[in-house]
This record gives C-alpha cells, structure tokens and sequence, in this order.
C-alpha cells in the first residue's frame, strides 16, 4: 500500500511540473500590442508565440523571440513570416546577429495554450475556401516557403480579396512544418 502511495506521489508530482513548465508556452489569439518597460509598443500579430515570464493580475509579462530587420521582427532570418512592428525606441534585447528577444506586458486574455483557440476559424476559413476544387492538404505537410508558392498560385481560384489571402496565408504558414505549431505528422 505505501509503494502504491508513494508512487502515486511521484507521479502527480511530475505530472504537475509538466503542466506547470508547459503552461508558459502560449500563442496570441488575436493582433495585440505589446508594451516595453518604458511604455513604447509593438503590434503583435495573431498566432505569435510567447512565453509567459510573468502573471501580473489581468496583464502577463511576455517575452517573444524572433530576427529582426529594421523595426520589424520575423519568425526566421529569411523574414518568412512577420511576426511584430516596432514602434520606434521600443527596446529590444540582441541575442544575436539580428536574433532578438522582446520583452513586454500585455492583457492576459490575448493569449491562449490552444492552438485551437487561436487558429479554428482559420482552420475552418481554410477548408472552406481550399476543398471546394480538391482535397486540402495537410496544413503541416508543407514548408511556410512552400505554401507561398502553392497560395501563390491557388488565391486566384479562390477568388479571395487581399484581406482574405493575408488571413489565409498566416494561417498556412503558421501552421507550416516550419511554422509556429510544433506537430509530428
């Protein structure tokens, strides 16, 4: 009976610190703005994620990896996917060449660990502009390089504005198998 207890113990133990270390990775939900120590701001844009160094009541301090190139910062070096604007002065803290670490509070309600949360209108956009020809692929089957040149030449089959195609192509690209959403496939 003790070994059941004990390891019943260890088990819940572990399983707590799992959740605990894992509940700091979360996405933004919707387009936010950041604000630094010193009260400038970055518009955030929707899926970015982040990981919470701080639970401040309604607000969370954040911090948001990603490369710079002039006061915008991107996912990757070759600036695949747009991940925030600066405003001028907001301060950035260099990890790198261009690799930067920004660091600011925002309203809590902005973020969320579910990916779902995040991108299930996208999700639902997506199969019901991108199957009405064909199957959809796999969203994470392809590269965010990839699916630039598969959207590239699909929006116009899709009949879809430039603010549907943006919308769409986040999506894509986000969920890419370089993207944000680290899932196996």
């Amino acid at each position: 009976m003790k070994t059941i207890i004990r390891n019943t113990i260890i088990l819940l133990a572990l399983l707590g610190s799992f959740f605990q270390v894992n509940a700091e990775q979360n996405f933004i939900y919707q387009d936010s703005v950041l604000k630094d120590e010193n009260g400038k701001t970055a518009k955030v844009f929707v899926g970015v994620p982040v990981t919470i160094k701080e639970e401040m009541g309604k607000d969370v301090k954040v911090s948001i990896k990603g490369f710079m190139v002039n006061d915008e910062i991107y996912s990757s070096k070759t600036k695949e996917l747009l991940m925030a604007k600066l405003e001028k002065g907001f301060k950035v803290n260099k990890l790198s060449a261009n690799e930067v670490e920004l660091v600011g509070t925002l309203a809590k309600e902005l973020t969320s660990n579910d990916p779902v949360d995040v991108w299930g209108e996208h999700e639902e956009f997506y199969f019901e502009m991108c199957t009405q020809c064909h199957a959809g692929p796999e969203v994470n089957h392809h590269s965010m390089m990839e699916w630039e040149a598969i959207f590239g030449t699909m929006k116009g089959f899709a009949k879809l504005d430039e603010e549907e195609a943006s919308y769409l192509l986040r999506y894509l690209k986000a969920n890419s198998s370089d993207g944000f959403i680290k899932t196996k496939h």
